[in-house]
């Protein structure tokens, strides 16, 4: 079958991924500080969900609006028509080693943790053998302990599902996603977790299509309606916030104030975000973003070490607490750790190719 993300676009005419790449430049940095700056919303959300109701905090309303959905988007927009002329088998590939088979690594990593120290410290195990081997292959709708790691699963069954809707002609893709949109919203509907986290990889095709077509029309980034659509997704995102009393969480299946509206404001609040940060010049150049942002497996996987370390050490010293301060102190540990780690991994991974260039001239 031929290759074809789309011959026609929702925006406009489709141009050559080598003039995107052009464009955007090798590793698009912009994207780069966006994928960091999204994980740090990451962290920060699940540092104020535990106190949701005793802060009552509207921030997390906010985050939890549309930070998985900006990663779905980005990783939309990341994705490349090359994939296309690979068979199904050799992507497949590509895909279970980079995404399946790091999830088996830190998911096995995690259960024995958590049990070792659940163990250590209340002299029983946290999770039956049952409910440990379900939660390994994510088989009765969690991971876990280590929750973040839902998403490697639910990237891996979308990236194959988005290879075959890609695959088809335009307006084929239209009908391939939107009914993706609607098996995702009657899934929502039922308010049950799924194995493999099925919900929210129906429900999560829009947001990747959404980043495919953005990358398709990327001229649309630098017109008058692109700044208007980012307008109104940071008006959304605040009415949000501020008149929804309750958070959506895709991997816990608890969308509101309903599916449709979650959706709409998502994807506006997600682009807005990244149109954005592409305005900012900081945020174009190498920066302690862009490092995060290189780096988001690592800190996707391990940022739950982090969190309950500091937790427990909080404990000992009795100054655990729900407050604004705590997390405040917290934030600036966990976060400021990450960024010092993404700096030694950029500064690593600059030196390899520099001595693999001076090896090369030699």
């Amino acid at each position: 079958m031929k290759s074809i993300t789309a011959n026609r676009s929702l925006l406009g005419n489709n141009n050559s991924e080598k003039n995107i790449s052009q464009s955007f430049g090798s590793r698009m940095n912009w994207l780069d500080s966006a994928k960091g700056i999204a994980m740090i919303l990451v962290i920060l959300g699940h540092e104020l969900q535990p106190f949701f109701e005793e802060l009552g905090s509207s921030a997390v309303v906010f985050i939890y609006s549309f930070h998985m959905p900006l990663f779905f988007l980005i990783t939309g927009f990341l994705f490349s028509n090359k994939n296309l002329q690979k068979n199904f088998a050799s992507y497949s590939k590509v895909k279970l080693k980079r995404l399946i088979l790091p999830y088996f690594i830190y998911q096995i990593i995690s259960i024995l943790f958590i049990n070792g120290f659940t163990y250590l410290t209340t002299h029983q195990f946290r999770y039956s053998l049952i409910e440990t081997i379900q939660q390994l292959f994510y088989l009765n709708g969690t991971v876990g302990w280590n929750s973040p790691l839902w998403f490697l699963v639910v990237l891996f069954w979308l990236e194959l599902l988005m290879y075959f809707i890609l695959r088809c002609p335009f307006k084929i893709q239209l009908i391939l996603v939107s009914i993706c949109f609607l098996i995702g919203g009657f899934l929502s509907s039922t308010q049950e977790v799924y194995p493999m986290g099925l919900n929210v990889i129906f429900s999560s095709v829009i947001f990747y299509y959404g980043g495919v077509q953005l990358k398709a029309n990327r001229q649309f980034l630098d017109s008058k309606a692109a700044l208007i659509t980012a307008i109104i997704g940071v008006v959304l995102l605040i009415v949000n916030m501020i008149f929804n009393p309750m958070y959506s969480t895709l991997y816990d299946n608890m969308i509101t104030p309903n599916y449709i509206v979650f959706v709409v404001i998502a994807l506006f609040g997600s682009f807005s975000m990244l149109y954005f940060i592409k305005m900012v010049p900081y945020l174009n150049q190498k920066n302690i973003f862009v490092d995060l942002g290189q780096s988001t497996l690592f800190v996707l996987a391990s940022q739950y070490f982090l969190l309950l370390g500091f937790d427990t050490i909080a404990k000992m010293l009795n100054f655990y607490d729900a407050s604004w301060v705590y997390i405040l102190i917290k934030s600036l540990v966990i976060v400021g750790t990450y960024l010092v780690i993404g700096r030694y991994i950029a500064f690593r991974r600059e030196r390899g190719t520099l001595n693999a260039y001076v090896a090369r001239l030699s």
